[in-house]
């Protein structure tokens, strides 16, 4: 009597993965339609991104206000592509903030005004890189209209442990990071469910 039972429990684990894997392709889908207006999306795996963001990549100018003060920063992510494995994101991480791209925006700024783009920043597990092409952005914006080959751009192959997602739109930004969230926790669970050596 106990084989038909084993039989039965081994059919249903395998019909559980089969659809746990089905299910990451609509969270997929989900960034791809958020980060439309910022850039692409490609999945090359069941758990593998490349991201293409726009070129040439805003720069992004965050206030602070401190004793008065309103200081600023300012960051830029000159990448053509990030390779995302999604099992080396630490999805505790992801967060957003609110900046400002236009050139004026320092000089304009009053002091509750708020971000005109969603900066999402993505950070990978203690030990973990993004392999990413990087390029040079005044080299790029330099550039006249037309095909260029990538080394007029300066594009190089380089690693990094963070990177910032742009979008526009508020509401599309904490649509990609939802469903970026749930792929994350769901290709690792894929991950240790194919690790675990067959049962007897």
């Amino acid at each position: 009597m106990k084989q038909p039972y084993l039989y039965l429990f081994a059919c249903l684990v395998s019909l559980s993965v089969a659809s746990a894997a089905q299910d990451i392709h609509p969270l997929v889908q989900t960034m791809k339609t958020a980060y439309t207006g910022s850039g692409a999306i490609i999945l090359t795996d069941d758990h593998t991104l490349v991201i293409e963001p726009n070129m040439p990549d805003p720069l992004c100018a965050l206030p602070r206000t401190q004793n008065g003060q309103t200081e600023w920063s300012y960051y830029s992510f000159p990448l053509a592509s990030i390779t995302v494995p999604l099992t080396a994101i630490d999805d505790t991480l992801i967060g957003e903030d609110q900046v400002f791209t236009k050139p004026d925006a320092a000089s304009a700024y009053k002091p509750g005004d708020a971000g005109d783009t969603t900066l999402v920043v993505i950070v990978g597990l203690p030990g973990k890189q993004f392999h990413t092409l990087t390029y040079d952005r005044d080299k790029f914006a330099a550039l006249g209209p037309g095909p260029h080959n990538s080394s007029a751009y300066g594009q190089a192959p380089d690693d990094v442990m963070a990177f910032g997602l742009t979008f526009a739109n508020r509401d599309s930004a904490r649509a990609f990071e939802l469903a970026l969230r749930k792929a994350v926790l769901l290709a690792r669970s894929q991950t240790v469910a194919q690790a675990r050596p067959p049962r007897q």
